[in-house]
């Protein structure tokens, strides 16, 4: 989280001028292990996503930080009591805005540090570790299309598809092996506090 703080201002004294924070509440479903030949191994589970942005001038540093859990923990393989939160920061790259998405799209690639349940190395007694993510993020802004005559609030409200990848994969405990192409989806809704009502 320091780290972060240090580079935004950084950011700042390269002239990268911040803008007023973003709070965002990203509510909805994430499915993981679903690439595999095993219909057991895959887990669903309702998701709610906090993150906080810091927007500069630059589409290209953005950083961010926030913290996600599953409150009703997963179905399928593995336990239904994995609530623990998952704490993560780095920066989001924007491919698309919306001003280049005709007002309807937006594409980014957050790259994140996460502190997650369950990531500690192979072999460790930690439940917790740290883990490289990549997570290609397409937001649709239906609420500034279809909703912005019913106010303000409804006119920030996003719904987005997410698609996470660890980078930094732990050894199968019975293989040896590194799993590199187990994404994890996500599809939910976006709404956005602070910063400028959306046109």
């Amino acid at each position: 989280m320091v780290a972060v703080l240090c580079a935004a201002a950084r950011g700042t004294a390269m002239g990268q001028v911040p803008v007023e924070p973003l709070f965002q509440l990203q509510p909805g479903l994430t499915t993981a292990n679903f690439i595999s030949t095993s219909e057991e191994t895959s887990t669903t589970a309702f998701i709610v996503r906090f993150q906080t942005r810091f927007p500069m001038q630059s589409p290209w540093f953005q950083p961010v930080i926030g913290a996600t859990f599953t409150p009703y923990g997963s179905t399928g393989f593995g336990p239904r009591d994995t609530d623990a939160p998952t704490i993560f920061a780095g920066n989001i790259f924007t491919l698309l805005d919306a001003r280049r998405g005709r007002g309807w799209f937006a594409v980014e690639v957050p790259i994140l540090i996460t502190h997650a349940p369950g990531a500690a190395t192979t072999g460790s007694a930690r439940d917790y570790g740290r883990d490289l993510v990549v997570q290609p993020t397409l937001y649709v802004h239906v609420g500034r299309k279809l909703f912005a005559e019913f106010g303000a609030v409804w006119s920030r409200l996003d719904v987005l598809v997410a698609m996470e990848q660890n980078l930094t994969p732990n050894r199968n405990t019975g293989t040896g092996t590194r799993d590199h192409f187990s994404p994890v989806a996500m599809i939910g809704a976006s709404l956005t506090l602070g910063g400028p009502t959306p046109r």
